[in-house]
């Protein structure tokens, strides 16, 4: 009967990518005690309800919705999409609205950021292995490539290519980097 209530594979597959990235520094620490860290935090808490609400049967929908509502007016954390990779990271709670059409593998965002439409066209589209810098807006019908750093206070309104820094108001292309320089930055 539980296979009916939550599509488990689709739950599985974005909560064991966020948990085995958020603890990968902590991996001398028991079971237990990352499951309090996680349940403790309030931003990782409404992930994990707004995971719950997209991987639920339509009759219990409702449930995990309201579960979600609640734990996001606590956080200041909003979801609004429906593809969202695995692995995100967000290591301060603060408004965070993430507001677009869909969010790729190992997302890093940092609070304040707003990412959703601008009233006239679509939501943006953004790639893996992405790091939101504080304060940044990410708005309109664009793409952010695989690969980004958004610098903070950035405001981001045109496709950005993959394997670059960008930064500023309207945000610019600084300097191209390596595919693997977030996780070397960020140590996750």
């Amino acid at each position: 009967m539980c296979r009916y209530i939550i599509n488990k594979n689709c739950l599985e597959q974005g909560l064991k990518k966020d948990w085995d990235r958020r603890f990968k520094k902590f991996s001398g620490k028991s079971r237990v005690w990352k499951i309090r860290y996680y349940l403790s935090r309030p931003q990782y808490k409404t992930l994990f309800y707004y995971r719950l609400y997209l991987a639920s049967a339509r009759f219990i929908k409702p449930f995990f919705h309201w579960l979600y509502s609640r734990n996001s007016l606590k956080s200041g954390v909003e979801f609004n999409l429906q593809k969202l990779g695995g692995g995100i990271i967000i290591p301060h709670w603060g408004r965070i609205i993430l507001n677009a059409h869909s969010i790729g593998e190992n997302f890093y965002v940092f609070h304040n950021v707003t990412v959703g439409n601008n009233y006239t066209s679509g939501k943006p589209v953004i790639g893996n292995n992405v790091l939101v810098g504080t304060g940044s807006t990410i708005l309109g019908d664009i793409t952010i490539g695989d690969n980004v750093i958004i610098g903070a206070n950035s405001f981001v309104n045109s496709d950005t290519p993959s394997n670059v820094i960008i930064a500023g108001s309207p945000a610019k292309v600084i300097k191209n980097i390596e595919p693997d320089a977030i996780n070397k930055l960020i140590g996750y």
